[in-house]
């Protein structure tokens, strides 16, 4: 699929954000995560540019390219990663909307964090770690495929006290 006439990217109360160019079914594809490959060391070389990064197992991290890059955080999202780094729409969005996602969904590293500004009624006020979220959000986005799959994977080795959907 061509998704250059899928989404684009505009300003938006966080600077810039991806938005819908056409409806999207939930389940739906949107894009799919690309950037250079990075260890958590090169990630604190960033700077400010750190948060570019997207964690995808212990110590491999992406630097986001776009279109991916512009999407935003919130608590409350209308999309989610899969195993493929694939974005794809947790429920119908329609022409005109942007896409969010968790971050928490992708982040065990005990380093970064972010006061959160979604403004969701659910909103947690800070983006950290999966791990550190309430038991049933995690479990949530677990039943929703939408933790990578290291953190599922660890979080299993070590026998916390999340349940697989």
């Amino acid at each position: 699929m061509d998704f250059s006439a899928a989404f684009s990217i505009k300003p938006c109360k966080f600077g810039k954000g991806l938005f819908a160019e056409k409806d999207f079914k939930e389940g739906e594809i949107i894009c799919t995560v690309s950037g250079k490959l990075l260890t958590f060391n090169d990630t604190l070389l960033l700077g400010e540019n750190e948060s570019h990064s997207l964690q995808i197992d212990k110590d491999k991290y992406f630097l986001c390219e776009p279109p991916f890059l512009f999407t935003n955080h919130s608590c409350n999202p209308n999309c989610g990663l899969n195993s493929h780094l694939q974005l794809f729409a947790l429920q119908n969005i329609f022409k005109g909307e942007e896409f969010f996602w968790d971050y928490s969904t992708s982040m065990l590293e005990r380093h970064w964090t972010m006061e959160c500004l979604c403004g969701a009624p659910n909103c947690r006020k800070i983006i950290t770690d999966f791990d550190l979220l309430p038991e049933d959000v995690k479990n949530r986005y677990l039943h929703l495929n939408i933790v990578l799959p290291y953190i599922a994977d660890e979080l299993y080795v070590h026998n916390l006290s999340i349940r697989r959907a």
